[in-house]
């Protein structure tokens, strides 16, 4: 696998590290994203898929099992733990298809696979790219694959999460903006708000489609933590997902310990026709 792209704090084995020793909330935080992404997959039923990072649980897998409609899903993967586990999962369905490296260097390796045209219907970058110092050239990369009026389901942690707007009221941060420890420990470059997101997408040529939450967040990864540790018996209940559809704007997963949970966007890649 080649070295790190510009932009990375850290080596993909060492988030990856970081990561999963640091993932007790954060465990909640991917099935929300999962669902939501889920919830997409349903709706438009892809043929084919490029998806940016797979993290420790597979998207693909579940995409699967539900019924998508997907034939063909190209995972890009830099982590070698978590690249192993998508090339298990590849041994049982052939359509699985996994790149062991950054989509920032895995143009050949794509034209490889899948040609050098233009072949996804859906590109999912869910959580990834507020990891690099340098996201426009990370989405460049994810979207040259994409078809002419294909979708880009995009999600990060959300700046303007209610528990960071809390944060500022309580003095416990200068701007919603600012990086938590969590952020610091995984080398993430910065907490997008949402006209940040918005700005990014519309200078790539995308469309917006959708804007939405998929988990409402009022406190700290470090919060949760310790309230699921004194709670241990108690049932996890749905709200936090219904809720972060009600009130999108102020919706979360996954920020970090002071930085709020995030949105996707998605937006439709531009053509002749918007549908």
């Amino acid at each position: 696998m080649s070295l790190p792209p510009p932009g990375k704090a850290l080596s993909a084995e060492d988030y990856a590290a970081r990561h999963d020793a640091h993932a007790d909330f954060e465990s909640v935080c991917l099935l929300a994203r999962h669902q939501h992404n889920l919830r997409w997959l349903q709706r438009n039923r892809p043929a084919s898929v490029l998806e940016v990072g797979c993290g420790p649980v597979l998207l693909s897998t579940a995409a699967r099992a539900a019924n998508t409609g997907v034939q063909r899903w190209v995972t890009v993967e830099p982590a070698s733990r978590w690249a192993q586990g998508a090339e298990a999962a590849a041994q049982s369905w052939p359509g699985l298809t996994v790149i062991h490296d950054y989509i920032e260097q895995a143009q050949a390796a794509l034209a490889k696979a899948c040609g050098s045209d233009p072949w996804a219907d859906m590109v999912v970058v869910s959580g990834v790219i507020h990891e690099t110092a340098e996201p426009e050239t990370l989405l460049q990369a994810a979207l040259a694959p994409l078809k002419p009026g294909g979708l880009a389901l995009i999600s990060v942690p959300n700046a303007h999460s209610f528990h960071r707007l809390l944060a500022v009221e309580m003095g416990l941060a200068e701007a919603p903006e600012d990086l938590s420890q969590r952020n610091r420990l995984l080398g993430q470059a910065r907490v997008f708000r949402p006209q940040d997101l918005r700005e990014m997408a519309r200078a790539l040529g995308l469309v917006e489609v959708a804007f939405e939450g998929y988990l409402f967040k009022p406190f700290t990864h470090g919060s949760w933590d310790g309230a699921r540790t004194r709670c241990a018996g108690v049932r996890r209940r749905p709200g936090g997902h219904r809720t972060s559809r009600k009130w999108p704007r102020t919706t979360g997963a996954g920020g970090g310990e002071n930085a709020l949970p995030g949105w996707p966007a998605t937006a439709r890649h531009r053509s002749n026709r918007l549908s």
